[in-house]
């Protein structure tokens, strides 16, 4: 049997208007099978498993069964691998002609031998899946601009005078922040608006530390990292990273969001450190208390910043029949997708300020802030395991990791030679043991009982932040002194 139609048939489509072929809607192909040709107009976004049983019927009635024989059935273009059924015609960057061979899933058609040698290596290097293109060449000059404006900020302080670094900085994040408008709104580059944005909070970080050292210079030691530089960087940053969002217009605000969260929680925390009877160490304790309360709330937060509303459980069969109509699933999708970036964007913006609050507790005085420091690290990293992103996993685990690390740093400093020695034996027991889970736990279910322990330790940490907080804040021993 050979069949060939003239005017391509539309698959897949209902109602009384088909798309035009040739207008990006639809394909058409032709296909060979055992015994027949047929030359059909599919959708070019529907998979292909979807229209493989259109297919069979048309080439054969008796295919259908036959591929029960043979796993089943594979369409190839010639000299090439089966294309992947997952795909629609779209995706898999077939055009309109294009002519497909259906095979048995274990009888595939072989790879097509070259008779040139030249040409074999051009097609291996075609079919290189980091060749360079067009959009690689932007990014690149993107990243060199972003790589520029890096090294200016850095630069910048090196003019010495407190009040010269203010000016200058001051200007350029000015002039930068109106190149980002330009861009965005002129030229619709949303992603060199980005770029620019990002090299105006760069500045205003610079401009808003020298502020108080207007008048000195700025590079006599740790003036810089004052607690009245860092409150004034903090609110630099955080006006400028709403400007930024401002200008830059619908596209990418996770960026953003994750500066102005943590100039905020920094702001609060060295405003707190400049009050004398809360110091350096109380303010980084109870800013790191409410980043881990944040951090406990970020999914919640997160769907209300993208608009998504879960409705409570209906109690009465009234309820039952409310709020029933189905959600556009676009809607839907963009929503959850936007309420992931925000997730991220929050736990980016929570760990740097969590990371800078138990950085400072480790160096603190005392057993109270490096306890507090080494709880929180553990909850961090106990934490982490609830989350099924990649970044927002590494974004909750990368604080832990610090403060364990700055805590064990700062208690062999001021340690003995015996206590350094065990802290050694212990990360050398503890690398092992990590390296025995990288062996055993990728792709194993573990029991039900260590989830359970995993959650009660958890709990358990969670529990004695706040007295831990306390005592960071010598509250316990200013009341002793106070009742006796």
């Amino acid at each position: 049997m050979n069949s060939s139609l003239d005017k391509p048939r539309v698959l897949g489509m209902t109602g009384t208007t088909q798309p035009t072929v040739g207008a990006g809607e639809v394909c058409r192909l032709t296909i060979y099978g055992p015994t027949s040709r047929i030359e059909l107009a599919v959708p070019a976004h529907v998979p292909l498993a979807d229209l493989l049983p259109t297919f069979l019927g048309h080439l054969g009635q008796e295919l259908g069964n036959a591929g029960l024989d043979h796993g089943g059935w594979v369409l190839q273009r010639l000299g090439e691998a089966p294309l992947d059924e997952d795909l629609g015609t779209a995706a898999l960057g077939l055009y309109d002609g294009d002519t497909l061979y259906l095979r048995p899933r274990n009888d595939q058609l072989p790879p097509a031998d070259f008779d040139d040698l030249a040409d074999g290596v051009a097609t291996g290097i075609s079919e290189r899946k980091d060749a360079w293109r067009p959009e690689l060449t932007r990014r690149l000059f993107l990243g060199l601009v972003g790589a520029t404006l890096a090294f200016a900020v850095l630069m910048v302080p090196l003019l010495g005078d407190g009040g010269a670094v203010a000016l200058v900085s001051g200007v350029a994040a000015l002039v930068l922040l109106v190149g980002a408008a330009a861009t965005s709104r002129a030229l619709g580059d949303r992603s060199g608006s980005v770029v620019l944005s990002a090299g105006a909070i760069g500045f205003a970080f610079v401009a808003g530390s020298a502020l108080p050292s207007i008048g000195r210079s700025l590079l006599d030691g740790p003036r810089v990292l004052s607690a009245p530089s860092i409150l004034s960087a903090a609110c630099c940053v955080a006006v400028f990273a709403v400007l930024g969002r401002l200008v830059v217009g619908r596209g990418p605000d996770s960026g953003f969001i994750s500066a102005a969260v943590s100039a905020v929680l920094a702001a609060i925390a060295s405003g707190l450190s400049l009050l004398e009877v809360i110091g350096a160490k109380g303010g980084a304790a109870i800013v790191l208390a409410v980043t881990l309360m944040l951090g406990m709330r970020v999914p919640v937060l997160a769907a209300r910043m993208a608009g998504l509303r879960v409705l409570p459980l209906p109690e009465t069969p009234e309820e039952f029949q409310q709020d029933i109509d189905p959600e556009p699933s676009r809607d839907v999708l963009e929503r959850t997708a936007r309420a992931d970036a925000f997730v991220t964007a929050l736990y980016i913006g929570l760990g740097i300020v969590g990371a800078g609050c138990l950085t400072v507790l480790a160096w603190s005085p005392g057993w109270a802030p490096v306890t507090l420091a080494l709880v929180a690290s553990v909850l961090l990293m106990l934490h982490c395991r609830e989350l099924v992103s990649a970044r927002q996993r590494i974004a909750v685990l990368m604080p832990g990791v610090v403060g364990a690390a700055m805590s064990l740093t700062a208690v062999c400093a001021e340690g003995n030679a015996v206590l350094r020695l065990v802290v050694v034996v212990a990360l050398v027991a503890v690398a092992g043991l990590l390296y025995a889970g990288a062996r055993i736990l990728p792709g194993r279910k573990l029991l039900p009982y260590w989830g359970r322990a995993a959650d009660w330790g958890q709990t358990t940490l969670a529990i004695s932040i706040i007295p831990l907080v306390l005592a960071a804040m010598d509250l316990y021993s200013r009341v002793r002194s106070g009742w006796s």
